[in-house]
């Protein structure tokens, strides 16, 4: 309590990708507040209810969940009522020393967020933490986003916003250049329709040269047969774009 676990793990569901969190002090939100044996079961019930329908749901590929949890047994229980067979489960203790644990609670008491029995019963609960089979992490002098790239560090996970901002990253640069490559196919487009044009426009210029030796008589002359050289030349350039699916 006031080790600031909700807002590390706000910080992961955004951080990891298809995630959903759930905060186990939500179903004790109740008025008047009542720890009975009946609120507890209860309790239990609503958490491990609600973690496996979102274990089993496809939507999601990271299910984050807090709690005040002092006691093993507490968490044995909990997590025999998960159904975890296809889950990769990490469990983390988030550690204050009692000094900064008192500033923090004695500041949300201040601004009416919590009540004051609240500081002594978290305090004498602290060595209990050190006791649960989890890691512990020690956020006294840490932030919640430091805390937050410590689990994921440790678990291994990609950070989804870092991919994020990678992906972004490698679109404005493909988006910078782009211009420069549209620029250079434009020029490269320009100088295949010059070049596709000259040739053309001999071809054709050939053809009426050599109707005109035709209509002369000179079909034996030289002229004649160099301008037959040229439109076998020509013509079967025009022949490798048609090949090649660069003309009609």
């Amino acid at each position: 309590m006031g080790a600031g676990k909700t807002t590390v793990c706000n910080i992961l569901k955004k951080k990891l990708k298809n995630s959903v969190f759930l905060d186990g002090d939500w179903c004790w939100n109740m008025e008047p507040f009542q720890v009975t044996e009946e609120t507890k079961a209860m309790v239990m019930d609503n958490i491990t209810h609600i973690l496996n329908n979102f274990l089993a749901c496809s939507a999601y590929d990271h299910v984050i969940f807090c709690w005040v949890l002092h006691e093993q047994e507490i968490l044995d229980t909990l997590l025999s009522r998960l159904d975890c067979q296809n889950a990769e489960v990490h469990l983390y203790s988030l550690i204050l020393d009692e000094k900064s644990l008192e500033e923090r609670l004695k500041k949300d008491i201040r601004q009416g967020l919590r009540q004051k029995d609240v500081l002594e019963r978290s305090i004498r609960r602290l060595p209990l933490y050190e006791k649960l089979n989890t890691k512990k992490i020690h956020v006294s002098r840490q932030t919640p986003e430091e805390t937050a790239a410590a689990i994921l560090r440790d678990t291994g996970i990609e950070d989804n916003e870092k991919e994020e901002e990678k992906k972004m990253e490698n679109i404005n640069e493909t988006e910078s250049a782009f211009p420069e490559d549209l620029e250079s196919l434009k020029k490269e487009l320009e100088a295949y329709r010059k070049m596709h044009r000259g040739v053309k426009q001999e071809y054709d210029s050939i053809v009426r040269q050599m109707e005109k030796q035709k209509e002369a008589g000179r079909t034996k002359s030289a002229t004649y047969r160099q301008l037959m050289g040229r439109k076998l030349t020509y013509g079967t350039m025009l022949d490798l774009y048609k090949l090649y699916d660069l003309e009609d």
